[in-house]
């Protein structure tokens, strides 16, 4: 079983951004954190936990004696495996070297920093709050705090792309200290700010170009927009592979056999109602939709028994992927959602 708790508080909101987060309320911190502590209470703590993701938002906008709290629950409330590993997603400007010891001393095992460029022009395009020296800075922080699992996230296809600008990009990220890299198209999803603004998608992604660069520096990719150079993140493999999680926090998503749990979206009543679960039955057409997506993006792949035999067989002497230890892997991630609308 893995957890996933969210943290919604962001010092501002990101052009290209439409997640469950809230700016200007860091004067509700403190009666959110209590909130999450009930909820963590509430859970069914008979699971072993593998995975801890703390996602956002922005989660080191929470103070250290937040977090003091909330790994003292944890620890109490759920049996967590030795070799857990506990992500926490992080700004590079908000860094500071006490949130980082204090954060790998109560456990956390890895850190995530939403880079998305190394270009100031981009930056701005994107609206968010860092600049380039940022990221060194809290790169050079996490290392001397003792973290050995350091990855980054860019962000690609915008309009200020260019083939030369990506390598210089990707030129860049393979010299830090990270064993892991997320890539992420530039959706523009609706009502978003870049959305609102008329910032259009571009017409031709550059994705495979990205794909090649990144393999020249050691990221191998195993999902779609996840890059590994020696590191593959087990909470994103559990989710792939259609395990059960749990979900906390305002806008968190839990889900348990055939079935799906949302609790509150909105901040304040998710404060006076932290444990409220709104369920979803799932349909075997819904579990069979997401099992083949999920799994021909990544490498987790797909068992075979849930494919149509004479489609597969067509798909496999077309070389759009193969079979091994019964299971359908796609050849290339990129093609995935073709692949799975075609066998649906």
């Amino acid at each position: 079983m893995i957890l996933y708790i969210h943290i919604p508080f962001c010092t501002s909101r990101c052009g290209y951004c439409t997640f469950n987060s809230f700016e200007n309320k860091d004067y509700l911190q403190d009666a959110y954190v209590s909130a999450l502590l009930a909820d963590l209470k509430a859970q069914d703590n008979h699971s072993l936990i593998s995975s801890i993701y703390f996602g956002g938002g922005t989660p080191n906008t929470l103070q250290e004696s937040h977090y003091e709290k909330i790994f003292t629950c944890i620890f109490e409330h759920f049996s967590i495996h030795k070799d857990c590993e506990i992500t926490l997603e992080s700004n590079p400007n908000l860094i500071t070297p006490s949130w980082c010891s204090t954060l790998k001393n109560l456990g956390a095992t890895r850190l995530s920093f939403g880079v998305q460029s190394f270009f100031e022009d981009k930056l701005n395009f994107l609206q968010r709050e860092h600049s380039k020296k940022d990221i060194y800075y809290a790169l050079e922080v996490a290392c001397n705090a003792g973290f050995e699992n350091l990855s980054i996230d860019l962000i690609y296809d915008t309009l200020l792309d260019s083939k030369q600008r990506l390598i210089e990009e990707i030129t860049l990220a393979a010299k830090l200290p990270i064993n892991h890299l997320s890539a992420y198209s530039l959706t523009i999803e609706k009502e978003s700010k870049l959305q609102k603004q008329g910032i259009k998608e571009i017409s031709q992604s550059f994705s495979e170009f990205l794909r090649e660069k990144l393999l020249l520096y050691d990221f191998l990719q195993y999902e779609v927009s996840n890059y590994s150079r020696g590191y593959e993140v087990k909470h994103n493999l559990a989710y792939w592979d259609y395990q059960d999680y749990i979900g906390c926090g305002c806008g968190g998503v839990g889900k348990k056999n055939h079935q799906r749990f949302y609790t509150h979206n909105h901040l304040e009543s998710y404060i006076k109602n932290p444990t409220f679960r709104k369920i979803e039955n799932l349909e075997k057409k819904d579990i069979l939709l997401e099992k083949i997506f999920l799994g021909l993006r990544s490498k987790i792949g797909v068992d075979i028994k849930l494919l149509n035999p004479e489609k597969l067989a067509i798909l496999t002497q077309n070389h759009k992927g193969y079979i091994k230890n019964d299971r359908f892997f796609a050849l290339d991630y990129f093609l995935a959602d073709e692949i799975a609308l075609w066998l649906l």
